[in-house]
């Protein structure tokens, strides 16, 4: 099985390459209504489909991962990003897809 290292809510861990996040929830004892934010580089992704591998979304590209629950303090400007708010806020039978992504908060092009 193919692994990576990555950052995981500030640990740094191996993970499999086709984990879902389901699966590392469940691996990491996470709550179930925490949801998988992904930082990879200048993007930030918000994970909608819990049962898609990581490996097949822009998400499985991160170094860095949060989960976050609802009305969880904000930890870094990331997780206070109003639009992380905005997509986290969404019902899901409107999300259109696997996820949501976006610039990441505080990088100019």
């Amino acid at each position: 099985m193919e692994t990576r290292w990555a950052t995981v809510d500030g640990v740094t861990l191996e993970l499999p390459a086709d984990c879902t996040v389901c699966e590392l929830r469940d691996a990491l004892y996470k709550p179930d209504d925490a949801a998988l934010i992904a930082v990879t580089g200048d993007l930030v992704s918000v994970v909608h489909d819990e049962d898609q591998p990581l490996s097949e979304l822009v998400a499985g590209c991160a170094d860095t991962y949060y989960f976050r629950r609802p009305d969880e303090p904000e930890r870094n400007e990331i997780l206070a990003a109003p639009e992380l708010e905005s997509v986290l806020s969404e019902p899901a039978d409107e999300r259109g897809s696997a996820e949501t992504t976006f610039q990441r908060p505080g990088i100019d092009h």
